[in-house]
Formats: structure tokens, sequence, C-alpha cells
């Protein structure tokens, strides 16, 4: 089998997108998500997308990612962090070699840009979940740990049904109480826009800082409205914010002198039950960790994946 490994052309999109479909059947994406997260992200480099055909035939692919143009802030501090966030091989041409040939290329790639650690897959540009699947994926696993790759952490996800949500009567209690301390929970005003950069700067991470950026710009075309966040506001101070987009919830996030308040529980009842208005019947938390797990389980919260965050050194 004489399999040869290149970088993404105009052409292997179709074949990628149908053996994505094939190998990730959970995580499968249509041509408009291939081009939004991955072809259009500031960080995009075509040269470490890579494809392994077997004649003409594409039978692999690994998307590696990296800051092309765009520092990432706290989550890339030296420019040193590369990360893959899909890759997959046809089933067919599995225990072939495949998987590995892709690999090399792309961890070559890597060295040369300077890459000292590569992730699968953290809060990497254009990614699609926190790692891999452990019960979905387990090949995908043990080819990773055989490649060296080792697992830093297991984040999950969560779903809620949000039908019959409704804020109970101790946590609008203790949002009065809240109240009358100077902290207000309330929807988002475009002349909190100043404030709002500030707090997401000091106290949020870097890539929700981008998502707080990237939905301002689109509230300013129409695409994204005021009430999709929540802040809690004392005085002229934003200290914590929720935003949903659609059904899916999240981030959120409270100022670390405001913590242990119940400001955050309140911003995620109160975002519920603004979902629910909405008419969504369910809510779904992509990523999180067990601690946040405990108090998204008091709302209805179940976990329905768990991912491995993987790491190796280049």
């Amino acid at each position: 089998m004489a399999v040869t490994v290149d970088s993404l052309t105009p052409r292997d999109t179709g074949p990628v997108l149908s053996l994505w479909q094939r190998v990730l059947p959970l995580d499968a994406i249509t041509h408009d998500t291939l081009e939004s997260r991955v072809l259009l992200d500031e960080n995009f480099d075509e040269n470490t997308f890579l494809v392994a055909r077997d004649d003409n035939a594409v039978v692999g692919f690994a998307l590696g990612m990296h800051a092309r143009r765009v520092p990432l802030g706290d989550h890339d501090p030296r420019g040193t962090r590369a990360w893959i966030t899909a890759f997959g091989v046809a089933p067919e041409h599995q225990r072939h070699g495949v998987g590995t040939a892709l690999f090399e290329v792309l961890f070559e790639k890597f060295r040369k840009l300077g890459k000292e650690e590569c992730y699968v897959s953290t809060y990497a540009p254009g990614y699609f979940t926190p790692g891999i699947d452990v019960k979905e994926y387990p090949g995908g696993m043990g080819f990773l740990e055989h490649h060296g790759f080792e697992e830093v952490y297991r984040p999950l996800s969560m779903d809620a049904s949000i039908i019959l949500f409704k804020v109970p009567a101790r946590l609008a209690e203790k949002e009065a109480g809240l109240r009358v301390e100077g902290v207000e929970i309330r929807p988002y005003r475009r002349e909190d826009l100043l404030a709002y950069l500030e707090f997401m700067e000091a106290e949020m991470p870097a890539d929700w800082q981008r998502i707080a950026r990237s939905n301002l710009r689109d509230l300013t075309r129409g695409l994204f409205h005021p009430d999709q966040i929540l802040v809690a506001v004392k005085a002229d101070e934003i200290v914590g914010y929720c935003q949903h987009e659609g059904a899916h919830f999240g981030p959120f996030g409270v100022s670390s002198k405001y913590q242990g308040k119940g400001i955050g529980t309140i911003l995620l009842g109160r975002t519920l039950e603004l979902m629910r208005a909405k008419g969504h019947h369910d809510a779904w938390v992509m990523w999180t960790d067990d601690q946040a797990a405990k108090v998204y389980s008091k709302f209805g919260f179940k976990e329905t994946r768990r991912f491995a965050v993987m790491k190796k050194a280049l």
C-alpha cells in the first residue's frame, strides 16, 4: 500500500468530511462548520491540516493547529504549543501505519515551527471537543498513548432537560439578598461594553475573551442579542457573567473577589430560565470539570460524555 501524506487541498474537503463522519460519528461536521470553525480561523494553517491518500482516495486526516497569526495569551504564553483537534483513519486502512505517517509528518512540521508540546486538544483554535471521548473512541486513546501522549485530565460534557425548569425559591431569595448588597443580575447592555471587556481581560481565560469579542462583534451586526449575556453588576463594575447560544449554555464566571456569594449559581439559574422562555427544551455544556459538575447537577444536568485531554512533548 503506497500511502502518501500531503497538506489539504481544495478538492480534499468533500472526501475529508465523508471520512470524518465515518470515523468520528458523534462529532461529524458540515462544510459550513469546516469553513467557519477551521478554514476561516485566523490561525488556520493549511500546511498542518494533513491528508493521507492511497492513490487518489483520502484514507486519513489530521488537523493540526497553532498560533500562526494571532497570539493565544495565557493558553500559549510562550508560543510553543500546538494542537491536534481532529484525526482519523478509514477503518479498512487502520493498523497499516497510516495514522503513524500522518502524525510523524505533523510532529516534524510543528518542530520546525518551534513548537515544544502538542495537545489533544484543550482550548485550541477551532477545536471541536476537549479531547478524546474515552468511551466512544477507545482506539484513539490507545493510538495516542502508543505515540507518547499522556493524559492530563478528564473534562466532561453535560446535558439537562429544562422544559419544566423554574428558578428555586431559595435562589430567588439569595438574589434578593445580593441586591440589598448592591449586586444586580441583569441582561447585558450596550453601555456595558468597556466594563465587560475589562472584566473579561482581568478574570477570564484568553479563549473566553476571544469568544466574548466575537459575540459582541456579531451583536453589532444583529447576529447576537444582548439578552444572550447576563451580567452581575456592582456599582459600575461587572463582577460576573453568563452567556448562552441557542441551547449551548456557557461559559460563565465570577470575579475572584466575589466568589462564594452564590453569584455564579444565580447566573446559572437565571440563564436556564431565560433559555426555557425562548423555547429551548434542553441545555448542554460541552466542557466542565468534576467540581463545577456538582453545581450543574443541582440544576438537573447529567454527564453525557467524558473526554481525555492528552499531551506530548515534541
